[in-house]
This record gives C-alpha cells, structure tokens and sequence, in this order.
C-alpha cells in the first residue's frame, strides 16, 4: 500500500470517529416545517492522487478532486403564516481538506414564498432535477457543480395556465462573483422563459430559453468594467457595450453572455412517466442560431410504476465537440464558442473556481483557457429502493479532445463509474459509496466512502 492511500485511509477513519462521516443528499427535499437542525460528515480514499469523477462532480461544491474529509451542520426554520405565505430561513457550515479546503459557508438563505412565487435571497443551493443520475443535475449551464452562488432568484412554481392548451413559466436571477478570479466582483444577470403546449393531461411539449451575463467587475486589462443602471439595461435586452465597455464588447452584446435551449417531451402514463429532452449550449450568437448543432445534452429519462425496486433510470448522449466551427484567428464570427470560457471574463463560467455547468468540461487555471471542453460522453444513472436501502448509481465513457486551440494529441477515453448504497435507520442515515475511473491518458483510480447524517427535528 502507497503512502498517499494510507494516509487518505488514516484521514477517513480519523474523521469517522470524529464527526461520523457525512452523505451528500440527493434528490427532491420534503418541505421543511419548523426547526430542523442537521449535521453530516463523509470520509473518502482512493488508490490515486485524485477521487473518482463522480464521487466529487455535482455535489454542490462541496468536495473535489482530493478531499478526503468533509464535515457540514445546517440548519433551518419555516413557518406558514397561511395557506398562501411561507417563510423559510437556512444556513450551513463547510468545513473540508483538499484543494479548496477550509471553514466556508455553505448556504445562508431566506426564502418566502407567496401562493405560486418563490424568492430566494443569499446563498441557496438549486434543488436537484432528474432524481440527481443526470449527468447534468437537469440544467447543462447550472448543474449543481459548483458551490452557491449569493444573489437572488426569483422563480414560478408552477406555470401560468395563458390558455387550457398553453402555459407559461419564467425565472429571474442576480447573482455576485468573487473577489479571487481575473475581473474580480464581477456579476451575473439571469432570466428564463418557458412555453408548454398542452396536448392532453399526459402530453406536454415544452421550449424554454435560459440566460446568462457576467458582466462589470474589474479587470486588470480593462479596469472597471460597466455596471450603472444604464448598463443593466442593455445587458438585460443584449444590446452593445459604451466606449467604457472592453474590447469586443463595444460592438457585441455587453458582458459575456451564455445560456441554453431546451425542447422537451413529456409523456405521462399510469404506468409510467417518460420526459425526452434536448439542452444545447449557446456563448453567442452563432449558437443561439443553432451552428452549433447538436451540441448539448440528448436524454431520456423514465419513471416506470409497478417496480418496486428503480424509482428512475436516465441515459444521456452529450456532445460539445462542434462549438460552431473551428475558431479563425482574425476572422468575425469564427472566434468558435469555447463554452464557459471569455477572453474578457478568462475565469469564465467557473465559481470558486468549480464549473456551475457540464463538469466534463474543465477549466483552465485563474486567466487561462480550457484544458478541455470537447467531449463526446454516454451516460447512464439510476436510482432505486429496497426497504430502507436506498441506492443511486452512474457510469459515463467520455471520450475527450481537449479544445480547439489546445486539441490533445491523441484522444482520451475515460470510463466514470459511482455507485452509492444508503441505509435509513431511526438514528440517522448511513452511506457507503463507490467510485472507479478508467482512462487511457490519467492515472486509473479506485475509491471509496462513509458517512452519516442525523436530523434533529426541535
């Protein structure tokens, strides 16, 4: 045995008889009443230098590549003032090794709700979508990879009926980056909208646009970068940049826009329930046109009733090896999209210098670009119970090309497995998992996990 697993080893146990070991949940939360106070920690180890992909990918941020140990206390308070107004205040405390180690917070939060709007302000973690086996958690630009943005968010909670056969639904964002990146303080605009034609109570057809702009902050290039009002507005409707705007921004639109279409089917049946769905990823105009076809995110995902033991089962293609075309030096419109990376904003769609969206791409260092960003990936995920087993598994073959400008000289297939087995007792939730990466360009690795978590409801 290395030097390094013995030591992750010693690390695991010394936490477990700590703090216990923590579960990173997953899933669609039950609405808090009252007091809730929850504590958890996890313990991991793995045969090499870094964990299995998915043992760190899409868990809020909570963990990376080398974390070892993790212990987290929240906790939280709601109220209903009446059937139409909700109040819930929450906040959590991280404390981990690795690479982005040390005490941080990791939610501090208001929510109110008013009969079909929610308002989020502070950090709050997005709720997970697909049962948490997509390999995107849902949403290819925000997937859950990173942690919390603070901000506001503003959302609907069930569409807006405009006819018996249309709906509507729509979100609204503002959110804060940090100090530590290329344009420190830097901002981001947020909206979405969704129309839904409504065939029958079982057939839905759904369009939906999400958007995104950071925007402002300081740059050491360009210095302070617009923010007024003014600005707001045009970063809002998409117009150009002033002559206080950097570089291309006078001409484009102002900011470093990016975002997502999504077109889905959903069928619902008493002996099932099927949504197939299509995400594509947008950084301008090019691919708001579509030249970046099929770029995104192709799905399927099934909740089948009268299985007792799978609650759901998902498969995905991902692809973002086209990006509108090789990028000409020189050359409008042929920059390429280099999704989730900015010459302007070089720290890109990053937080805390995790990806919020797709994690198989991966971000350069503080002002370089992409080490990877052009994949094709098949992924499944699948989630289940038995008893009070509860148990949720993922595997993914990538096949990666590094970027457009840095391609890899010859390309790396990758095999990402996780499984993870949860037992539910009367005191608390005991978790066991399991992850295994192959590649044929990194070191192969093999690792494991325990934790615990308990609620006390005062």
């Amino acid at each position: 045995m290395n030097r390094f697993l013995q030591k992750r080893i010693n690390s695991l146990l010394l936490t477990l008889t700590l703090i216990g070991g923590a579960s990173v949940s997953y899933g669609q939360a039950q609405e808090l009443d009252g007091l809730q106070l929850s504590i958890s920690g996890h313990g991991l180890a793995a045969t090499g230098s870094e964990n299995p992909f998915w043992m760190y990918s899409n868990q809020y941020g909570r963990l990376d590549a080398e974390t070892s140990v993790l212990g987290l206390a929240q906790v939280a308070y709601a109220t209903r003032f009446n059937e139409n107004n909700r109040l819930e205040i929450g906040g959590g405390l991280l404390a981990n090794d690795g690479i982005y180690d040390g005490v941080k917070a990791d939610e501090l939060y208001a929510t109110y709700t008013w009969k079909w709007i929610e308002a989020n302000a502070g950090l709050k973690h997005r709720e997970r979508k697909l049962n948490g086996i997509s390999s995107v958690d849902g949403d290819i630009v925000w997937s859950n990879n990173a942690r919390a943005l603070p901000g506001v968010y503003i959302r609907m909670l069930k569409p807006l009926k405009v006819f018996k056969w249309l709906e509507a639904s729509a979100t609204f964002g503002h959110y804060f980056l940090e100090e530590d990146r290329y344009v420190s303080n830097a901002q981001v605009h947020h909206k979405s909208l969704e129309l839904a034609l409504v065939f029958s109570p079982g057939d839905r057809l759904s369009g939906s646009m999400k958007h995104y702009v950071q925007f402002g902050g300081t740059s050491p290039v360009y210095g302070e970068q617009p923010d007024a009002f003014s600005d707001y507005v045009r970063v809002f409707f998409g117009s150009s940049g002033g002559a206080e705007a950097s570089g291309g921004d006078q001409i484009n639109s102002l900011g470093n826009g990016l975002g997502s279409y999504e077109l889905a089917y959903e069928f619902t049946r008493p002996t099932y329930y099927l949504k197939l769905y299509h995400q594509n990823l947008f950084e301008d105009a090019s691919g708001i046109e579509l030249n970046n076809f099929p770029d995104g995110v192709w799905g399927a995902y099934l909740e089948p009733e009268g299985i007792s033991w799978l609650d759901a089962i998902d498969l995905e293609y991902v692809q973002t090896v086209s990006q509108s075309g090789r990028p000409v030096a020189g050359i409008y419109g042929k920059e390429g999209d280099r999704y989730f990376y900015n010459f302007t904003y070089r720290s890109g769609w990053t937080y805390d210098r995790r990806v919020i969206g797709l994690p198989f791409i991966l971000p350069g260092a503080y002002d370089a670009e992409n080490y990877n960003d052009r994949s094709y990936v098949v992924h499944l995920g699948a989630t289940g119970s038995y008893g009070n087993w509860q148990y949720r598994g993922k595997i993914s073959y990538a096949t990666n090309l590094g970027t457009y400008n840095f391609p890899y000289n010859s390309r790396e297939h990758a095999l990402y497995s996780y499984g993870e087995l949860r037992y539910t007792t009367t005191f608390g939730v005991f978790t066991g998992t399991l992850g295994l990466d192959w590649s044929d360009r990194t070191q192969n690795t093999l690792g494991v996990g325990l934790g615990y978590q308990h609620r006390f409801k005062l």
